[in-house]
């Protein structure tokens, strides 16, 4: 096993279960890949990757559960988004998701589109029952997905600097089947998104723990005797057979231990895209950010800011409201903006400060920062992805198989379902 994120600690706490004896391999000297807490402040601790869990997904859900970490869990604060729009800062209305509004009531009613977007949003269930359904196996990017049900200007509104932002990426380009399997059957069938109908509400979508969600990472292999993890190893080279590896790593990285054993694999893991990303906390006083709205903001690309997004922590998270210090988490970086690489640390600082006080008047200059930079760290699943995936996997040597987001999609519920497909896949080569 290589690579000690969520999805190869999933794979590898699988695996022992099976009854195998596990090493992973993990080059950074600590586990949890993307998921990194830090203790900013005696008793403090920030996350400065990932930041929260989606207990929506039924397997993120169930293995909280399995780990005995869920009388511990602390949910989010209800959702108090903001969107930067020319009419200035809006409510990201209820109903509206990463891919698009289900609700248009609550969209009139934000004031964030103009009436002749608003009138052009509502022809989508007619839209629907007219455009020609997605063909097996075809994708198409996300964007053009909804500019053609909703217009453009729900797009630019909310699928940009919703989704754009949480991939980093262009929404132009970007997979619909890659980034947003939920949309697929109505791609692919045909049916309004507006009229589908909606699951209850089943309590808080998102969750962390007091001490961050190292805790995930921590107690996922804590419990595993047959688990090692050897941290602050690289693994460069590959004997030429191998009886069982779970590669949880980048495609790129991937591609190059692979070379020589899968070359086709390697060919095509190697095209795969990647953006560079910057998580800023700074501490400011509790009084001053009192007059943010709600608990964050989000940014379109097209307003050519660094920043993208901002979370006013103390506002979001019960655990972290505090009478003198309010953390405010500040996020950068897109495919394809290279200015994250020129800025020194103190310089992004004062930058993504500036873009929030201009957007917000928010005047408190920080009084404590952390940086953390995560180069090449988010993978760009542009259209094709999913199929060069299955190519790339098809060529790969038995008792090889990859994990991780490259592969599988972003955020902590697809690394899990990642490593856990992971564990079934080299299981089933074993047994046959």
């Amino acid at each position: 096993m290589i690579g000690a994120g969520v999805a190869g600690l999933v794979a590898a706490r699988r695996l022992a279960q099976a009854g195998a004896d596990v090493t992973v391999w993990e080059a950074e000297d600590r586990v949890g890949g993307q998921v990194h807490t830090v203790e900013v402040a005696p008793g403090t601790h920030l996350d400065l990757g990932a930041e929260a869990l989606h207990l929506a997904d039924p397997g993120a859900a169930a293995l909280v559960a399995e780990l005995g970490l869920g009388d511990t869990l602390v949910a989010a604060a209800p959702a108090a988004t903001r969107l930067v729009t020319p009419r200035g800062l809006r409510p990201l209305p209820a109903g509206v998701g990463p891919a698009g509004p289900s609700r248009l009531g609550p969209g009139v009613r934000s004031r964030t589109l103009t009436w002749s977007g608003l009138a052009r949003a509502g022809l989508e269930p007619a839209v629907a029952r007219r455009m020609r359904p997605l063909a097996d196996g075809a994708d198409m990017s996300v964007g053009e997905f909804v500019d053609r049900r909703f217009g453009r200007a729900v797009t630019r509104a909310f699928v940009d600097p919703l989704l754009g932002t949480l991939h980093a990426g262009d929404v132009s380009r970007l997979s619909l089947r890659g980034c947003a399997p939920a949309l697929v059957p109505a791609a692919t069938g045909g049916s309004s998104l507006v009229l589908r109908r909606r699951p209850a509400d089943s309590g808080p979508a998102f969750a962390t723990w007091p001490r961050g969600l190292s805790a995930l990472t921590s107690a996922l292999v804590a419990d595993q005797p047959r688990v090692t993890v050897r941290t602050g190893v690289a693994v460069t080279w590959l004997p030429d057979h191998v009886d069982g590896l779970v590669l949880a790593v980048p495609a790129r990285t991937a591609a190059g231990l692979l070379g020589h054993l899968a070359p086709v694999a390697a060919a095509t893991l190697v095209t795969v895209e990647t953006a560079d990303v910057a998580t800023v906390v700074v501490g400011v006083p509790a009084r001053a950010a009192g007059t943010l709205p709600g608990t964050g903001l989000l940014v379109p690309a097209g307003t050519g800011r660094l920043l993208k997004a901002a979370t006013y922590l103390g506002h979001k998270w019960p655990h972290l409201a505090d009478d003198e210090t309010c953390w405010l988490r500040l996020s950068a970086g897109r495919a394809g903006d290279r200015r994250l690489r020129d800025l020194a640390d103190d310089e992004l600082v004062e930058v993504l400060v500036a873009d929030l006080r201009d957007l917000t008047g928010f005047a408190a200059s920080p009084a404590a920062a952390v940086v953390r930079r995560w180069p090449a760290a988010l993978p760009q699943l542009t259209v094709g992805h999913p199929a060069r995936v299955a190519a790339a996997r098809a060529a790969l040597p038995r008792g090889v198989v990859l994990a991780g987001a490259s592969y599988d999609g972003l955020g902590l519920a697809a690394a899990i379902r990642s490593g856990e497909a992971a564990a079934a896949a080299l299981s089933a080569q074993e047994a046959r």
